[in-house]
């Protein structure tokens, strides 16, 4: 499996684990004050993080953000010249 699939896979599986209906009802509070449901939202909004710096790690295209010149910025064939008496 290549690294964009499981990129892929784990933003998924965030999406599923994003229903979080189970702690809908639940009283419980986290460290006294933070009710669990927001307590499970923010671990959650940190494993967002972590996917989004996958996603620009192992999914961004090489070469997109060099300079111009540099041997790693894409190489785009030139366009031929235009003659501009040809459009009239």
């Amino acid at each position: 499996m290549s690294k964009r699939a499981l990129v892929l896979s784990y933003f998924v599986v965030l999406a599923v684990l994003h229903q979080d209906f189970w702690w809908k009802a639940d009283p419980t509070l986290v460290l006294g004050v933070l009710p669990i449901s927001l307590a499970y939202h923010v671990a959650w909004t940190l494993f967002v993080a972590v996917g989004w710096f996958l996603a620009g790690r192992y999914c961004w295209p090489v070469g997109l953000d060099a300079e111009p010149g540099s041997p790693a910025a894409p190489t785009v064939p030139a366009s031929p010249p235009v003659d501009p008496t040809a459009a009239r």
